[in-house]
Order: C-alpha cells, then structure tokens, then sequence
C-alpha cells in the first residue's frame, strides 16, 4: 500500500474525511510480544486506536462511564481542587480519577504523566509501562476493555483537557477575553488554538475529496489549526474573538467519531479557570 503524507486544511474537507468509513484511525503495528497491563497493552485496548466492532464496543464502555459522571459536580470540584493548589493544567484529571473511584490521588497524579508520555506515539519514556499497571490497579478490578477505557479517560484529561486549560489561562489574558463569560473564552480557544492540532486518519480505499484523487493506503492529517481558521466558515478568522457565534470549531471531532466527553471537558476547565480568576468564594 502507499503511504503518501497529505495534508487537510479546509474545513469542509475535514468534516468530509471524519465522516467517512474509508478513512480510519492509522492501525497499531503488530506486537509479537506484549506485556500485560503495559503501553502497548492500553493502545490496542483502547477505543482510540481501534475501528469497527471493537471501537464501538469500546466507546459505549468509555460513554458509561461519563455518563455515571455529573459534569456539573465535576465543575465544582475542579474549582476546590484548583483553589486549593492543585496544578491548574492537572486537576481534571485528578477530579475524574476521584469520580472513578480512585482511592490513592497521589499514586495517580504520579502515574499519569508517565503513562501518558507515549499514549500517543507508542513511544514513552522510562517506567511507563509499570505507570500503566499501576493505573490499571488503581482503576480495577474489571474486564481489559473497562479498565483500560477508564484510563484512557485520563490520558485525555492529561493530555487535552490539561492544554485546554493552559491555552484558556493563556488567552484569557488578552483584552478581548476581559469582562467576557469563561464559556465564550474557552469556545474561542477551542476554536483559535485546540490543545490536539491534528488528527490522522488513513484511506482503505481510492477515494476522492474535494476534486482530488486519494490513493488507498495515503495517510491523511488533518490541520485542525487551519481548518477552525478557514475563511470560509470563521469571520477575521486570525483574530481572537470571544463574542463570536459561529463555533463549529472541529477540535472536538466531527462525524462518526466524535469526542465523548466534550461537556466534561468544557465543565471541568470553566471550574479551575474560575478558581484561578476569581479565588476562594468562586471556588466553595
């Protein structure tokens, strides 16, 4: 099969590619030998790297899941744990491990960004296999798909909800962002600067986008960046503007995979930054 890099930046082109079934998530290399309850044990057990039968079953473990969850509460707790020092970029995590039932937060906030060095690339550093089982311990006892889909909900805390937080702090300082409600802020952040950039998908068959021919086997990224900055859908789309009202920003999906915690992300970000903006009687 090729394997010819291409790049996606328009907007209807993304949604296009996300909506698809000929476009899949790249398929994890074949392991000879993989260790229990390791790295590469949570990728291939996890909804995230998977199509098919496996990733809808797995999905529907990960939506239970959330769904057991009140994002409202989830707010709150993130604005005590923010205000009471909790590194802003990690609360989420440490909420939903609390909502998980996680009885050892220490432990937790140890492993996770071990783990999470190489959920994306396959490739962490040193120790993240044993971060991996001790994750899996602290979110036991259960089937691989339920345990694993309990720590993928924390991988993505860590990691994009962890940058949403940073990016909105960040942003939240310019005077655009001044007087405005933390739901518009962070909606424009989400649509300026999304914490995950980018996606990849591959073709499984000759397809056709937009006028273009795609061979079977070309990996596809799509620019996230580029395509909630298109002209064609985003007025003065270079300019940060938290008033705006179109906000089909795509950094959350699109089509047959989008994400399933978006308002738990949205809630437990708008929770630490009114801890951090606004102190201790926002906070109780």
């Amino acid at each position: 099969m090729e394997n010819t890099a291409l790049v996606i930046t328009r907007y209807a082109d993304v949604v296009a590619v996300l909506s698809d079934a000929r476009f899949i998530v790249p398929p994890l290399a074949p392991a000879d030998d993989e260790p229990p309850r390791s790295l590469a044990w949570l990728r291939r057990t996890v909804s995230r790297f998977s199509e098919g039968n496996d990733h809808e079953r797995r999905r529907a473990l990960v939506v239970e899941a959330l769904d057991a969850m009140d994002p409202a509460h989830l707010r709150r707790r993130a604005r005590v744990l923010a205000q009471d020092g909790g590194d802003p970029g990690e609360v989420a995590c440490l909420v939903l491990g609390e909502a998980l039932g996680v009885a050892d937060p220490a432990a937790l906030a140890r492993a996770v960004p071990v783990a999470a060095s190489g959920y994306l690339t396959g490739q962490g550093q040193d120790g993240s296999d044993e971060a991996v089982a001790v994750l899996a311990g602290l979110l036991g006892p259960g089937p691989d798909d339920v345990v694993a889909g309990r720590i993928a909900v924390l991988m993505q805390a860590y990691a994009a909800t962890g940058a949403l937080v940073r990016a909105v702090l960040r942003h939240g300082r310019r005077p655009e962002a001044q007087g405005r409600p933390v739901e518009d802020v962070i909606a424009e952040t989400l649509r300026f600067d999304p914490p995950v950039p980018a996606m990849r998908r591959v073709a499984t068959e000759d397809a056709r986008l937009n006028g273009r021919a795609i061979a079977q086997g070309t990996l596809v990224t799509l620019d996230l960046r580029a395509a909630n900055r298109d002209p064609d859908v985003f007025g003065d789309p270079g300019r940060f503007d938290p008033g705006r009202r179109e906000r089909p920003h795509l950094t959350f999906g699109a089509g047959r995979r989008p994400c399933p915690g978006t308002g738990h992300a949205l809630q437990l970000t708008a929770g630490v930054i009114e801890a951090v903006e606004h102190g201790t009687e926002a906070a109780r």
